[in-house]
């Protein structure tokens, strides 16, 4: 015992024997309720001699003591014991019946005080039983007993029982007090009486304590984390204990135990994101997760590697920040390199992990562009090991790889063709699970709110997809994978430039058709479907009318434009200056009236006076800007000054837009002038 508490308690214990000894000489001077008097002294005698036997035990204890229950037990037997004094006291001399009435005694305060004195003889023969050293651990308390008696009784015994076994036991006990969230009050308790350091404590004995003891502490002291102050309490001793076995440096056991305390902690929502953890044990996992090449890998070795996996995919679960910070760590490399090295279970834990990551990355475009940028090593190696698993490996992991390069379509430019390749063809994959993955994949890079959804489209009909969709649209499958076919099929019908090839293939029949069916009990897919249906139509109606015969003046025109729009076109992508100077050429060779020559020249040069005065630059979207400009002039002008007034308004428009390409049907969008 220590010492300053060994005096405190002798002189606790002496003031309390001086007490009874005061009411023993009392009751031999009592006139009146002699008979209740004698029953007073009987129960003093009692705890007298127990408070007696319970100072022995502290004495000779070797083992740290838990003072908690008995500073509160015995301050009440003292406060009970004067009671008892000043009652007896009173009985001294005999008193008139309004006197006893008054300032006397009566059988009513005698009982209140027997039930007083018998409650702390129950709890001083508790307390004696607790501490005596003979009695080893004391295993759970009857409920007879309060809450708070079975908490001192779980920490007393779990602090001072002499086997480790028995520590444990009791330990699991307190811990599973904790875990019973439909009572609160234990936990109050728990962290009222001191079981928090004791916990703590436990946490940090290694190898002497089983994991599954362990383990029921860290989550007793989770469940104890109720509010921020106690949180930052518990936790940070947790953490630090936790780290300190993480390192290389410890033994394997003590890692793998680590590891599993942190998969322990995490379980619990509210402190998975925790800033300590998040902090210092993310990256402690990424290292644990890569070690070193060595000649000797052992199975042990391997479980810590696949446990670290699991825990930091629960880590990964939902949470941007640990993410953040995983991929910050170099974790990005270290999961891609596994993926490619390893196999079962551990290969399969870290493509998990990418999907997560992936997934965040998709719904939060901050991350995704911090995370996944065009020059970052990390993110080339984890979509290059994607699209391997893609082509190569089972089921298994081809579904989380495709997912996960669906989740990062808006990543990828329009030169990144090798990506979408590997996802068409999995839409003939005889496991519909798989081929239904790759459809959802390939709709996210042709959906509306992908920029490149046109460049991607193009890139899924050259890598031989209409085939393979009609085969969804038609074949016997799913109607679930039926109808995510049918969503991109009509995706490609609204974004791609020509439609020729869907409409060749089949796509408007099978739109009309088993199109109309499949969407029947779907809102949106039938309007998507409905509105593919009538684009394809209209492009089939455009090429299919007849032809008007071309004028001279026509063909002039066509001649012309046919001989400069590509000359013009591939100037523009190299810079405006060359673009200008092909514009203010061309009218030279337009067959048109002399005398509007010279106006003619003078727009030219207008155009581009006011592009250089506006000092706009080569870059791509500042061209773009310069078609859209020189479009609306280009046309206004051949629609002014060539010999089109005698021409048909929309035959005019329509040999235009057929005839001369794409960038002049742009140009002439773009116009409104009267002789169209």
């Amino acid at each position: 015992m220590l010492h300053s508490e060994g005096r405190r308690m002798q002189k606790l214990f002496w003031d309390l024997s001086l007490l009874e000894e005061k009411i023993s000489s009392a009751v031999e001077d009592v006139k009146s309720f002699v008979e209740e008097c004698s029953q007073v002294r009987k129960r003093s005698k009692q705890l007298s001699e127990m408070l007696d036997t319970l100072l022995c035990f502290i004495n000779s204890t070797q083992v740290p003591l838990y003072f908690r229950p008995i500073d509160c037990i015995v301050s009440t037997v003292k406060d009970n014991l004067e009671l008892a004094l000043d009652i007896v006291s009173k009985c001294k001399r005999r008193r008139s019946l309004l006197g006893r009435l008054f300032t006397g005694c009566n059988a009513t305060q005698f009982h209140k005080l027997f039930n007083l004195l018998d409650a702390s003889i129950r709890d001083m023969e508790w307390l004696v039983t607790v501490y005596d050293p003979k009695n080893g651990a004391m295993g759970p308390v009857s409920n007879k007993k309060s809450a708070r008696m079975v908490v001192w009784s779980c920490i007393a015994t779990a602090q001072m029982a002499r086997k480790l076994d028995d520590r444990i036991h009791t330990a699991k006990l307190l811990a599973s007090l904790a875990v019973a969230e439909e009572n609160d009050e234990y936990k109050e308790l728990i962290f009222e009486e001191g079981g928090v350091p004791l916990l703590q404590q436990l946490l940090k004995k290694t190898s002497s304590v089983e994991v599954e003891a362990q383990i029921t502490v860290a989550n007793a002291l989770c469940l104890l984390a109720t509010d921020e102050k106690r949180k930052d309490f518990i936790l940070k001793e947790m953490v630090s204990s936790i780290v300190n076995r993480l390192s290389r440096k410890s033994p394997l056991m003590d890692q793998i135990q680590a590891v599993d305390l942190v998969s322990s902690i995490i379980e619990h929502k509210e402190l998975k994101e925790y800033h300590l953890i998040r902090e210092n044990v993310i990256w402690r996992l990424v290292t644990l997760l890569s070690p070193e090449e060595s000649t000797e890998t052992n199975l042990q070795t391997l479980e810590l590697r696949i446990r670290c996996s699991k825990a930091l995919l629960k880590l990964a679960l939902g949470s941007v920040k640990n993410c953040r910070t995983l991929t910050e760590t170099k974790g990005m490399l270290c999961l891609a390199k596994l993926v490619e090295t390893e196999q079962d279970e551990l290969q399969s834990n870290c493509l998990m992990i990418i999907k997560e990551i992936t997934t965040l990355a998709e719904s939060n475009e901050e991350f995704r562009h911090s995370t996944f940028k065009t020059t970052s090593a990390a993110a080339k190696a984890v979509v290059h090991q994607l699209l391997r698993v893609t082509e190569e490996f089972d089921t298994k992991l081809k579904i989380p790889a495709i997912k996960s390069i669906g989740s990062l379509a808006r990543s990828f430019s329009a030169k990144h063709s090798q990506v979408i390749t590997p996802l068409v063809s999995q839409l003939d994959n005889a496991n519909q699970e798989v081929a239904l993955e790759a459809a959802k994949s390939l709709q996210k890079f042709v959906c509306p709110d992908n920029g490149l959804k046109m460049a991607h489209s193009k890139s899924i009909i050259e890598s031989n997809g209409i085939p393979l969709l009609m085969n969804l649209i038609h074949g016997d499958k799913e109607k679930e994978l039926q109808q995510h076919g049918l969503a991109l099929m009509c995706y490609l019908a609204k974004h791609v430039e020509n439609r020729e090839a869907l409409i060749k293939a089949g796509a408007l029949t099978a739109l009309e058709t088993t199109g109309c069916k499949v969407a029947a009990e779907d809102r949106m897919l039938n309007k998507l479907v409905t509105e593919a249906i009538e684009q394809l139509r209209s492009n089939r109606t455009d090429d299919n009318k007849p032809q008007e015969p071309e004028s001279s003046s026509e063909c002039s025109i066509k001649q012309i434009f046919m001989e400069n729009s590509k000359a013009a076109f591939g100037s523009l992508r190299c810079g405006s200056n060359v673009l200008f100077e092909k514009l203010t050429s061309l009218p030279q060779k337009l067959q048109v009236k002399p005398s509007s020559m010279e106006n003619r020249c003078e727009m030219g040069l207008s155009v581009v006076s006011y592009l250089r005065n506006k000092r706009i630059s080569h870059s791509p979207r500042r061209l773009r800007d310069v078609m859209d400009h020189l479009g609306a002039r280009l046309a206004k002008a051949v629609a002014q000054n060539l010999w089109l007034k005698n021409i048909d308004k929309q035959s005019t428009k329509k040999l235009i837009r057929k005839k001369f390409g794409f960038i002049i049907h742009k140009f002439c969008q773009n116009v409104k002038c009267k002789y169209w």
